[in-house]
């Protein structure tokens, strides 16, 4: 088929964003000598300033690391806490029959900071100051407008959150037409990365990051404050596995919903022990809406809820299978900024960081040049609801890294934004790898299609016809979201030849960008 980018190929390592400055500042770490955590931590705080409304200092990250010479897989969660102040209670007193979906009351502490320290302490072999580096001259120098951030700060959603949230416009400008190469500067962004430089996560957590943050917090309403900094932690999982095509899926365990991919992958094995088939939307729907019905009852705060791993049994997907009603749909969102690195040894990274919406909460530091996200947003303020809120607990997190294993090691990693969509866009790319046999740019430009809930399937224009047919005959309605949808994702993703050939894809509907180190 006709692809719209070429296949990036390599030997000596290779990393795949959301932005090609992040993907070079990977690479770059490759060519010196870095291994793939190194490369994963440069390309996030890159990222971090190149696509300042898909992610950021201000919000959290989930992650999966391969390490070849062990063989093993770890899930990183660094995802923050809701504050320790925050109650159901206190939000309906603050005027709420449900949580805001932005404002100060939806922000949690940011985990990625910390992410980025803990996971090089393990995982690493450069120290995080000389990584942050490139990432704190963007911020400083500032970063090009392109035409993902021109479109988007000219855009309807930019304008109407410049109103509600005026401190957004104060950091990034009114919303309006910018030239193309515009440089979009944060000086205040640059200086708390340069805290982070020389004082680590300890300035941001407990240090004088910590200290402002808190204090323009509480001037926005929002009940964190430094003892709900002090007290984050980075958490170090096992992950999620399921046998697929022969392979071996890794996914995050909650309080993500790499679940859902879990239960995805194992029911289509189920269905198809002699290996997997081209997506059937019958069955995709039915396998999913048992994914999502789990989801809502089993992705909670790690250190509260039982691991699902008896799920993910013959017996328990049987089980899963044979269950009754559908969740509730889903508002469809997707703000969210991934990356993929596989180094020449063999290491992999499957790195997810977000702000949950455009802009996250809304919420500016001035002080520190950060936006806070909002991922209590999706918490529930009644004990039967999904995700209830509580304090000082991890809440439920759509982020969905993704890590295939084969018998000479890690095969692929995969990651897209996407919000609910995620694990549906991830499963879909596998397919397309492993029941069609596509290579790595056909896999990530196939067209998709998505079902957050209720009886609307979102599907992009170039779907088979037959596929619309059997969406109709399975009782649900087909809605087109036009050719290359941004809510079906931006699939970054590399394979890794039995030879140690890498192949990059990178995804169109994005703006995906692979870099090879060599």
């Amino acid at each position: 088929m006709f692809v719209h980018r070429p296949i990036v190929m390599g030997d000596a390592g290779m990393v795949v964003s959301g932005h090609h400055a992040a993907s070079e500042a990977g690479a770059a770490v490759l060519r010196a000598g870095g291994n793939a955590m190194d490369a994963a931590v440069a390309a996030s705080a890159a990222l971090c300033v190149a696509i300042p409304h898909m992610n950021g200092l201000g919000g959290d990250v989930i992650a999966l690391h391969y390490e070849a010479a062990t063989r093993r897989t770890t899930a990183i969660n660094g995802s923050g806490r809701a504050p320790l102040a925050l109650t159901a209670d206190a939000v309906r007193a603050a005027g709420h029959a449900a949580m805001p979906l932005r404002g100060p009351l939806s922000v949690s502490v940011c985990g990625l900071v910390d992410a980025w320290e803990r996971a090089l302490a393990r995982f690493g072999t450069r120290p995080l100051a000389g990584l942050l580096e490139p990432a704190e001259e963007l911020a400083r120098a500032g970063v090009p407008v392109d035409l993902v951030l021109q479109t988007f700060l000219d855009g309807a959603e930019y304008r109407e959150l410049a109103v509600e949230h005026p401190g957004l416009a104060a950091l990034y400008g009114p919303p309006g037409l910018r030239p193309l190469g515009e440089r979009l500067r944060n000086p205040a962004l640059a200086a708390t990365i340069a805290a982070v430089i020389r004082g680590g996560a300890d300035a941001f957590y407990r240090g004088p990051v910590a200290r402002a943050l808190a204090a323009d917090l509480a001037a926005a309403g929002s009940p964190l404050t430094l003892e709900d900094f002090a007290r984050h932690d980075t958490r170090f999982d096992e992950p999620l596995t399921v046998g697929f095509a022969g392979r071996r899926v890794s996914a995050a365990p909650p309080n993500s919903q790499g679940l859902v991919l879990a239960v995805l992958a194992g029911l289509h094995q189920r269905a198809n022990p002699a290996g997997p088939v081209p997506l059937e939307p019958a069955a995709y729907l039915r396998d999913k809406a048992a994914a999502f019905r789990l989801r809502a009852r089993a992705v909670d705060d790690p250190e509260l809820a039982e691991r699902p791993d008896g799920w993910l049994t013959a017996e328990g997907l049987d089980r899963l299978a044979a269950e009754g009603e559908a969740p509730p749909a889903h508002r469809p969102t997707g703000d969210t900024s991934t990356l993929v690195v596989i180094d020449r040894w063999g290491n992999a990274v499957s790195w997810v960081q977000s702000l949950f919406e455009s802009f996250g909460s809304g919420v500016v530091s001035p002080e520190t040049g950060l936006v806070l996200h909002n991922r209590l947003g999706l918490q529930g303020l009644n004990p039967g609801d999904p995700w209830p809120l509580r304090p000082g607990r991890r809440p439920f997190h759509t982020l969905c890294p993704a890590l295939v294993e084969g018998a000479g090691g890690c095969e692929v990693a995969v990651a897209t934004p996407g919000d609910h969509g995620q694990p549906q866009t991830v499963f879909q790319v596998l397919l397309r790898l492993f029941a069609e046999g596509a290579h790595v740019q056909a896999a990530v430009e196939a067209p998709r299609i998505r079902h957050d809930g209720g009886r609307e399937v979102m599907v992009e224009d170039r779907v088979p016809s037959a596929w619309l047919d059997a969406i109709r005959a399975a009782g649900f309605e087909p809605r087109g979201v036009g050719p290359w949808s941004r809510l079906m994702g931006g699939v970054n993703l590399i394979r890794r030849q039995p030879d140690g050939l890498l192949m990059g894809g990178a995804d169109p509907r994005r703006a995906g960008y692979a870099v090879a180190a060599g």
